[in-house]
């Protein structure tokens, strides 16, 4: 007999007030033992049959490479996950409390009902309670027979209802709220929550049934139970956004079947959740009219997105301490990094000076071609000097102080003039065809 910490996930050959992995008190619970040569699917209660082994050659022939995805009647949800939901996948919508996950998966639900059956499954919430969202939602044109509601928190319950209602698309909310025999703790606990994943992907595989399936994250942004499915699903979607702010950034942080560099925005309104077909004038609502301000653009999957980055450096004049280099929506160390070739390289001196980079919209960018963006809006506020607003920064900043590009320099410009930018700063790139205003660096001293 074996034992668990519901707390952490660790495995321990006897039972213990106190989880010598991660320390919780009482945490440990028993895990059932699977009998050796059993011909039994753990949990299922059915006989397994015959391991499924197929040639490529023979996938070939009955051309079942090719996969018809399920749109999501958003776009900009199809776009993240690359095209749609691909049949027999499963894929974790994580996010904190109150973000908009259940309310994007009914919008989508409903969307997806006009054409398909769907099954919604709630632990969080009474069939009751679903119904007064879809009214707020929906309306009276979009209810359709083919959404079927339910309750059910048993995971054997689940899967006999995908059984006998044979639904096109799954949506599970949330993994926290399911329990399963197989597991002797409470619903949430890490061992019920790696169970259930593993059981709900399995299921997935076998119907070939797309499931979405929601995992609720803290407000410290704390996310030990849904980071165990993290290597089970298929698809990872990250719901980010402030307390205060109406927008909503869907990311994928992991997908098989398409790019993991995809963004989706959306707005939070009364009715719901909202597209946001122009991104980037989004996250350049604010701009113009004063220094410390620079637009920089960024690649995110397959798509240039434009956003405002803002720089207020302070002189330090007779106080003490360590300088500060603050950062909101890039990594401090790229910043502190940045500072220093700007000192060294860039005859902006930033010794004596506090330095705060804020990106506009609270999105957060890990694309170094942001670099050049950022070095702009920082010399600007240096000098007070105003940049134009329909200039473009777009390059990545090495230690030496050289500014290098990347493939998607055609796009970026392309991008820019059906926006509107006249003039683009970007990196010395050969072969650079283009009828829009350039301006070329070689290092970060000509800025």
């Amino acid at each position: 007999m074996n034992y668990y910490c519901t707390n952490c996930g660790g495995e321990f050959p006897k039972w213990s007030g106190k989880c010598s992995a991660c320390g919780q008190w009482d945490s440990l619970a028993e895990a059932l033992d699977q009998k050796v040569g059993s011909k039994t699917s753990k949990g299922s209660g059915k006989k397994r049959g015959a391991p499924n082994v197929i040639s490529i050659s023979n996938l070939s022939k009955k051309k079942q490479t090719t996969m018809t995805r399920i749109s999501s009647g958003f776009v900009e949800f199809d776009r993240v996950m690359g095209g749609g939901m691909v049949p027999g996948s499963i894929t974790l919508v994580a996010g904190e409390p109150g973000i908009g996950k259940s309310t994007i998966l009914l919008q989508i639900a409903l969307k997806v009902s006009a054409d398909n059956k769907v099954l919604y499954i709630s632990g969080e919430e009474s069939i009751s309670q679903i119904y007064s969202r879809i009214s707020r939602v929906g309306n009276n044109s979009t209810y359709s027979e083919n959404l079927l509601l339910s309750d059910e928190t048993s995971l054997e319950g689940i899967a006999e209802l995908i059984s006998s209602q044979e639904p096109s698309f799954v949506i599970v909310d949330s993994i926290q709220s399911l329990e399963s025999e197989v597991v002797r703790s409470s619903a949430g606990s890490i061992g019920q929550v790696r169970v259930c994943g593993a059981l709900l992907t399995r299921l997935a595989k076998s119907t070939g049934v797309p499931i979405v399936v929601v995992g609720q994250i803290n407000k410290e942004g704390s996310i030990a139970g849904p980071k165990v499915l993290e290597h089970v699903v298929d698809t990872v979607l990250h719901f980010e956004g402030g307390e205060f702010n109406s927008f909503r950034v869907l990311r994928s942080i992991k997908n098989r079947f398409g790019s993991t560099n995809e963004i989706g925005v959306f707005e939070m309104n009364e009715t719901g959740l909202s597209e946001v077909a122009n991104s980037s004038k989004l996250f350049l609502e604010g701009e113009g009219g004063m220094s410390g301000s620079a637009i920089g653009a960024v690649m995110q999957g397959s798509r240039v997105v434009f956003v405002e980055v803002q720089a207020l450096v302070n002189e330090r004049g007779m106080e003490s301490g360590p300088l500060r280099r603050v950062a909101n929506g890039i990594k401090k160390p790229r910043l502190d990094m940045l500072c220093a070739v700007l000192t060294k390289r860039g005859k902006v001196f930033l010794g004596d000076k506090d330095v705060f980079v804020n990106i506009v919209g609270g999105i957060n960018i890990d694309n170094p071609t942001i670099d050049l963006a950022v070095c702009a809006a920082i010399k600007s506020a240096v000098n007070e000097k105003v940049l134009k607003n329909d200039t473009v920064y777009w390059g990545e900043v090495g230690l030496t102080g050289e500014v290098r590009g990347g493939f998607a320099a055609e796009m970026v410009l392309k991008e820019s003039k059906r926006l509107g930018y006249s003039l683009v700063v970007l990196p010395k790139v050969s072969k650079l065809k283009t009828s829009l205003e350039t301006k070329l660096l070689r290092d970060i001293s000509s800025l």
